[in-house]
């Protein structure tokens, strides 16, 4: 099963794996782009580090608490960025598919000064 087969969901449950292999699911929200699944979090997070560490991930349809709806599919983060042009594009993104949520998001994260940081993660097929 490849990510295409995910459709563009609303949200993803990504999983990332410690360093004893032990999996640590994440639900977020993301953009399919290129056939390749993007996601918006911050640079210094878990998920990042774990996926430095180990690219390998497996995310699978789930709602916004984490519940999966439906099959894993494995993948692999193929970067991580958090150069401005790409940021752009998925802020761009996040705001089309997203439109409120995002605004509400980017108003409590200025408020609580938390609106630096931000990567993009770049899942694709194994």
């Amino acid at each position: 099963m490849s990510l295409s087969s995910l459709g563009n969901p609303k949200y993803i449950a990504l999983e990332t794996f410690r360093k004893s292999g032990e999996g640590v699911k994440t639900p977020v929200w993301t953009v399919q782009k290129d056939g390749k699944l993007l996601v918006w979090t911050q640079g210094d997070s878990w998920k990042v580090k774990r996926a430095r560490n180990n690219p390998r991930v497996r995310v699978a349809k789930c709602d916004m608490r984490g519940n999966v709806e439906g099959p894993w599919v494995e993948g692999v983060v193929s970067s991580i960025s958090d150069e401005d042009d790409v940021k752009k594009m998925m802020a761009r993104e996040l705001r089309r598919k997203y439109p409120f949520m995002v605004l509400f998001v980017s108003l409590v994260a200025f408020v609580r000064r938390e609106n630096r940081g931000q990567v993009v993660v770049e899942i694709e097929d194994v």
